[in-house]
């Protein structure tokens, strides 16, 4: 089955904000074997809109359109629906108590504009909204299976997770076998290189997807066994750089194994700002393995927070191997942890010598044993550094903890 996804907002086209809904609908259609071939993004304009729908439907079996569902103006997307569908609005006096009640519940009245939302289509099927106020429709029109969600990426997803993607699973024959495998640590023409001989051995088709903190491996094919056999070869031919399969984030990766280990983890961030803390912590039940950490941006911290020699830095400075193994040791000092980890960098665009260039980040690792230290020259984008600071210094917990450094 083919799918097209149409985004709909104003602030989409102007770039106000990133269309992640669509990379993250495609994926999880191509998990349960619908391929996407089509995707564009609209104005909230009601002509535009149902002219992309009669387009989309003209090119796929599926349609799933997201935004323009909200209470105000220039949320449009129903009208559109209905003229596309010739559907009729009526009003669910059931469902508008209920929102009038969830606002009481609040302490406030609801306001006028949420009336909207106690519209309904008299063609479709309703699709419930356990995190917001905006319901989705579907309907089937001249043979295209036709979608519309809210804009709100945590409304949307539990929409598609609680409601769309099982109806879909039904109706898709699911004849792809998908796996996909995650690497860090590796750049892509590099993994082509140290793959290309398993690939030319298989039936299975193989797709690069490259993103800044790494390359999923995207395995299709209708045999079970081949895909298999593959996944297999990718292992014993590149496993240093896999760390997880499906969408299985580094962070969840590496706190599931310090979780199996009984290990506890404690982190000293300068140059990353607390990003790295920022990303472990976003997992839940990462209390269980991480400590603490430390955001020791100054010299002054590095030598009061987690006891940097003042010598070290006036010696070696504080972009530095021997400041970032002193960061990694006395981090885990101060929380007791199992390891320490410490990033320090120049991440630009300024401050760079020829000695020390923008982008010169270094890494420190101490478990009490085996001390570790890493010098990487990245960047001259300030906020690029700082995501693949925060990747290198997790994905060395990893390889450490799989015994790799």
């Amino acid at each position: 089955m083919k799918s097209a996804i149409l985004t709909i907002g104003d602030e989409l086209l102007g770039g106000y904000t990133l269309d992640s809904n669509g990379a993250w609908i495609g994926r999880k259609l191509m998990d349960i074997g619908i391929r996407t071939i089509w995707k564009t993004s609209v104005g909230d304009i009601k002509g535009e809109i149902v002219e992309a729908m009669a387009l989309a439907a003209s090119k796929a079996d599926i349609v799933i359109c997201t935004g323009g569902l909200g209470p105000t103006r220039d949320d449009i997307t129903m009208d559109a629906y209905c003229e596309f569908t010739g559907a009729t609005l009526e009003m669910d006096e059931g469902y508008l108590e209920l929102l009038r009640e969830r606002f009481s519940r609040r302490g406030v009245d609801m306001p006028e504009s949420n009336l909207n939302q106690g519209l309904v289509p008299d063609r479709g099927t309703i699709i419930p909204n356990s995190k917001g106020s905006a319901r989705g429709l579907w309907c089937t029109v001249d043979g295209t299976w036709l979608c519309i969600l809210p804009g709100v990426p945590t409304e949307m997803k539990s929409m598609m997770e609680e409601t769309v993607l099982p109806e879909l699973e039904q109706m898709s024959p699911n004849e792809l076998i998908i796996t996909n495998i995650r690497t860090t640590g590796v750049m892509e023409s590099q993994l082509h290189d140290l793959l290309e001989s398993a690939m030319e051995e298989s039936a299975v088709n193989i797709a690069f997807l490259p993103g800044f903190s790494g390359v999923d491996l995207r395995l299709t094919a209708g045999d079970e066994s081949a895909v298999a056999e593959l996944a297999s070869n990718i292992y014993d031919l590149a496993g240093k750089y896999i760390y997880a399969e499906d969408w299985v984030t580094l962070e969840q990766s590496v706190g599931e194994s310090l979780r199996e280990k009984g290990l506890m983890l404690a982190l000293a961030e300068s140059c990353t700002g607390g990003l790295l803390g920022d990303r472990i912590t976003n997992v839940p039940g990462s209390s269980e393995y991480f400590a603490g950490s430390v955001i020791c941006y100054s010299d002054k911290a590095k030598i009061n927070l987690v006891g940097v020699k003042s010598e070290t830095l006036k010696k070696y400075g504080a972009v530095s191997e021997e400041t970032a193994a002193e960061m990694a040791a006395g981090v885990r000092k101060v929380f007791d942890a199992d390891i320490g980890v410490s990033i320090t960098g120049i991440a630009g665009p300024g401050g760079g010598t020829d000695e020390k260039p923008v982008g010169l980040t270094c890494f420190g690792l101490d478990d009490g044993e085996k001390p570790f230290t890493r010098s990487v020259q990245f960047y001259r984008d300030r906020r690029f550094n700082k995501e693949l600071s925060a990747q290198t210094a997790l994905n060395s917990v990893r390889l450490r903890i799989t015994g790799r450094i």
